[in-house]
């Protein structure tokens, strides 16, 4: 036996094993393999909703309204410019063409200067932003017309999409749907929720329709002239007077903990935070609330309010086990719960409603690593309620490193209205922090230590574990780039795909699998005898490599798909058949075994790929041109060429080496 045998034998033993691994955690439960398995194989293989039912969501973006804003902040830009250079005049956005704006220059010697910010700030470098048009007869000769490229159109409604899908993805991830799936499908958005009743459904396209809020807010630390409860007089850096009050109503002894017997068993402690600004100056101080989440025997109405009630849930006297938030805490314990009976401070105390000017809001805490307790926490912030700036201020986000101290820093680039607004805003607010907010949760607070002006701004990661900043960094930075939506999202249609349905099929798929196996078995053995076997095995092995491909990379087994499978394994058997008549003929012809072996494999090797060739070239113009269905049948076509290929030519060659090597001597016949 030759060298490279044992070597390609041992090379097909290895694949197989690896394959049949990579496979185990689509079929074998989670919790009932060990650890260090799951680590290393931990790719699954989905269900689409033909095989198990669920929703299907079809989202399209509307471009008009997201060119129709850009115009809006090309006029606010302008009209800001215009001020800071003394330019008189006025900007307008006509309602057509789509996105145009109209520039209104009073002293018409001024003109060419206005035009030369348009080439420098929209044009060129920027990648044509403009398209220039010519103004109607009604308007004067020094005015300016244009309105937005088709190109930055087509550009703004990829970024558009993309930022649609990651702030999607976000919020299903969130709520706990198991393996969702949302894709980027030309102009759409596709949504695939598989296993979901009525009401996940609902509670579901409900958070996907919210529109994504970037906001930007100053926390309260009795700084600004007159906040709630300071005056001129004492604003003296030393906290909200209203945090000072919750604070000391859940008290905190010598060593951190709670005093007040009801935060005890809530397990919410009250906590401070010191700092005096770079620039030196007084001590600023914050007071804040922290608690962890938590689970707790809830009523079902209460689990079923807040998506804590499942199929699986169990039920002891009305109640259920959920796992509250510690946010859901802390609001339990200032502003009550009618739904479970309970007062809170407010409910006792009006003196503990939060004035109308400001708000309590929160932050979802990274864990530490190495903590005794690894559960989330969430703490709060004091915030004027007053938005200081939008996403919409924000041109630009990117991740970097003080020069200076190596720390991670989040860059921000602002246009020229958010440029102004955010220098004058952090002018006023030296010392204090400035709360990033997306979707009514604290992402940030960073302290703002001087003005910051010129359109540019950094923030600096807290923290000690160099790692949570950058984790910390790199999560801002994608709030800041895709938090925002662009344009709004319209839900083109909606289908919901009943679970019977996946039962059906996956009973008849096994079916299928069955009796197409049990024929390939007894046609291939009853003509090509001992050989037959050979592709028996050569069919299981390109069954579980697809597979085992499809799992790798967290496809989705779809009704398509298994019928692209089933006919990936017609392909293999038919060039098993080319390789087998072939090696008959050069046998019938006088050759010996091993001859007619290697020129059987060799003159079939031709026709087996210009036919793959051709089946490839079919899925690559499904895959491009298909959708749905289509396109999920594209995929595991092209799968399966390849997988033919290498099991045809590979494989089948092993085998066949194996049967002529174990014999000594020349060998006379060959079981075909």
């Amino acid at each position: 036996m030759d060298r490279s045998l044992k070597w390609r034998t041992a090379l097909l033993f290895v694949v197989t094993v690896l394959c049949i691994a990579t496979l185990i955690p689509s079929f074998v439960p989670k919790g009932q393999l060990p650890t260090w398995f799951t680590r290393v194989f931990s790719s699954r293989m989905s269900y689409g909703l033909d095989l198990q039912g669920g929703l299907h969501l079809v989202y399209s973006i509307d471009l008009d309204k997201a060119i129709d804003d850009r115009a809006s902040e090309l006029k606010r830009d302008i009209e800001s410019r215009m001020v800071d250079e003394g330019v008189k005049g006025a900007v307008k956005t006509p309602s057509m063409p789509l996105g145009a704006v109209t520039v209104l220059v009073d002293d018409a010697a001024k003109r060419p200067l206005v035009m030369s910010w348009l080439d420098k700030d929209y044009r060129g470098a920027k990648g044509d932003e403009l398209t220039m048009l010519d103004c109607p007869a009604a308007e004067p000769k020094s005015a300016i017309c244009f309105r937005v490229s088709s190109k930055f159109g087509d550009n703004l409604k990829k970024a558009a999409l993309s930022n649609a899908v990651s702030t999607i993805r976000d919020r299903i991830n969130e709520k706990g749907v198991a393996e969702p799936n949302v894709v980027e499908k030309g102009d759409q958005v596709i949504v695939e929720l598989p296993g979901l009743d009525d009401e996940m459904i609902q509670e579901t396209k409900d958070i996907i329709a919210r529109t994504a809020k970037l906001e930007m807010k100053v926390v309260d630390d009795c700084t600004t002239y007159n906040p709630t409860g300071c005056t001129k007089d004492n604003s003296t850096h030393d906290g909200s007077p209203y945090m000072k009050k919750l604070f000391a109503k859940v008290g905190s002894n010598r060593q951190g903990q709670p005093t007040d017997p009801e935060a005890i068993r809530l397990e919410i402690r009250a906590e401070v935070d010191q700092w005096r600004p770079d620039e030196g100056g007084d001590m600023h101080t914050d007071y804040y609330l922290i608690a962890p989440d938590r689970e707790e025997m809830v009523p079902i109405e209460w689990a079923k309010k807040h998506s804590c009630f499942h199929k699986d849930s169990v039920v002891e006297n009305d109640k259920v086990k959920c796992n509250v938030t510690g946010r859901q805490i802390i609001e339990r314990y200032v502003f009550g719960d009618k739904d479970l009976g309970y007062p809170g401070l407010v409910g006792a105390d009006p003196g503990f409603k939060v004035p109308d000017d400001r708000q309590l809001s929160f932050e979802q805490l990274d864990t530490q690593p190495g903590a005794s307790d690894q559960r989330q926490f969430w703490r709060t912030y004091f915030l004027e309620r007053a938005v200081r700036l939008t996403g919409s201020a924000i041109s630009n986000a990117m991740g970097s490193y003080d020069p200076n101290t190596n720390r991670p820093v989040v860059l921000l680039d602002f246009n020229r209205f958010g440029g102004r607004q955010f220098g004058d805003v952090t002018a006023q607010i030296v010392g204090m922090k400035f709360a990033t907010i997306l979707d009514d949760k604290v992402k940030s607070a960073p302290i703002i230590n001087q003005a910051i002006r010129g359109g540019r701004a950094s923030i600096t990661m807290g923290g000690g574990d160099a790692v949570a900043q950058e984790r910390e960094r790199d999560d801002l930075v994608a709030v800041l780039k895709t938090g925002s939506l662009p344009a709004p999202l319209r839900e083109e249609s909606s289908a919901k795909v009943g679970p019977s349905l996946g039962s059906d099929a996956i009973a008849k798929t096994r079916l299928s699998f069955a009796l197409g196996i049990a024929l390939v078995i007894v046609i291939m053995v009853g003509i090509y005898k001992w050989s037959g076997m050979i592709a028996v095995f050569a069919v299981v092995f390109h069954i579980i490599v697809t597979l085992a491909v499809m799992a790798l990379f967290g496809a989705t087994l779809t009704l398509p798909g298994i019928a692209a499978i089933v006919l990936s394994i017609g392909m293999e058997v038919d060039g098993n058949i080319l390789i087998y008549e072939r090696i008959r003929e050069e046998l019938l012809l006088g050759k010996s075994v091993r001859g007619a072996i290697d020129l059987g494999f060799s003159r079939a090797f031709s026709a087996i790929l210009d036919g793959q060739l051709t089946t490839a070239a079919a899925g690559w113009v499904l895959l491009n041109y298909g959708s749905g269905p289509i396109k999920g049948f594209a995929v595991m076509l092209l799968v399966g060429v390849f997988t033919t290929i290498g099991t045809n030519i590979w494989v089948t060659r092993i085998l066949f080496d194996w049967a002529v090597a174990r014999k000594k001597g020349p060998q006379q016949t060959l079981s075909i």
